[in-house]
Parts: C-alpha cells; sequence; structure tokens
C-alpha cells in the first residue's frame, strides 16, 4: 500500500510538470507503470474474465512501457513485465509443482482508431500487434501479440490505460506458450 501511495505522489508530481512545459509542443512519448495479469489456462471455459480463478499476477508494479508517438494514429512501444504462474491457477491445462517467475519483453505496434468513430478526446481505443519474448522458469519463448485497448486521460497528458494481448507461442510445446495479458496502468504523456 506504501508503494502505491509513493507511485501516485510520482505520478501526479509528473503529470503537473508535463501539462505546464507540454502547453505549447505537441507530445511524442507516452509512459506506462502499472500491473499485469496472465490467463494462461488454455482451457475453452468461457470463463476468461475469472480473474480469481484464472489470472496470475503478483501485488506490485509489474510492467512498465515506453512509447513513441509516430504520428496522431500510429506509434511503437516497448513494454517489460514481471509475473508468477501460481500452482494455485491452471496452467495450460494442468497443475504446475512449484511457482514459476514469468519475464516478458514486448515490442508492439499500434492503431489508435477513435478520432475516426468517437468523439470524445478522453477516450483513445488502439489496436496493437508485434512480437514478444517471455522467460518462465528456464524455459524462454517467442510470441506473436495482438489485442485491443483504450486510454481513458484524465487531462491532456494523465491517463489510465486498459490493455488485453493474445501471445501466440512459437513453440508449443512449453508450459507458457499461447497466453492471454491483460494490464492497467497509469500513462503519461510528454
Amino acid at each position: 500500500m506504501k508503494n502505491l501511495v509513493v507511485l501516485f505522489l510520482l505520478f501526479s508530481t509528473f503529470a503537473v510538470v508535463a501539462q505546464e512545459s507540454a502547453s505549447n509542443a505537441k507530445p511524442k512519448w507516452i509512459i506506462g507503470f502499472g500491473a499485469n495479469f496472465i490467463d494462461n489456462t488454455a482451457t475453452k471455459n468461457g470463463q476468461y474474465l475469472n480473474a480469481s480463478a484464472q489470472w496470475n499476477y503478483v501485488p506490485t508494479v509489474s510492467k512498465v512501457s515506453f512509447e513513441r508517438l509516430l504520428s496522431e494514429q500510429f506509434s511503437l512501444e516497448g513494454s517489460i513485465g514481471i509475473n508468477k504462474l501460481s500452482t494455485d491457477k491452471m496452467q495450460n491445462g494442468a497443475s504446475i509443482k512449484d511457482d514459476q517467475n514469468y519475464f516478458g519483453v514486448d515490442l508492439n505496434g499500434k492503431f489508435y482508431f477513435g478520432k475516426e468513430f468517437i468523439k470524445c478526446p478522453a477516450f483513445d481505443p488502439y489496436l496493437v500487434a508485434g512480437f514478444g519474448l517471455n522467460k518462465v522458469g528456464d524455459n524462454a519463448n517467442q510470441s506473436s501479440n495482438f489485442g485491443l485497448g483504450f486510454n481513458l486521460w484524465f487531462n491532456p497528458n494523465f491517463g489510465l490505460r486498459l490493455q488485453s494481448m493474445g501471445k501466440y507461442g512459437f513453440v508449443q510445446n512449453t508450459l507458457l506458450n499461447n497466453h492471454i495479458q491483460h494490464s492497467a496502468e497509469l500513462v503519461l504523456k510528454f
């Protein structure tokens, strides 16, 4: 809880400074800090949003992202995520004996499509696609990433990002092949 208060104060300070300094310049970067949740159950039970039964997470800041805005509609994003695959959750349709640490690095492109369809500047939806490298225990796997998300801007430079992304592993016979990664981040545009 103490970490969340410090993080909130840090973000608030950055938001005020960025808003004042960016009044005349167009923002080029978005940074984000938050949490990620991994659904690695590999079942077709239709309970994709059953967080308590299926999502793996760690109770700390577990995702950091850096996004470069290339235009009004396109951007490139790099992100780093940590997590833990739990013995309490089903992993690829089976149980695992020990908790496994997760580390992921992603490079994604984003296409912002909201300005064409939605006349609300605070709501900024996007499509995301790219590649990732995921490591669980001693096993590493590459992935193709596809997903959907949105930024909800509280002011022009500070907001909340929610995203869900399917990560399709290149190697299928490993603990972490295909999985879904949800994330929630506080974002700062500067």
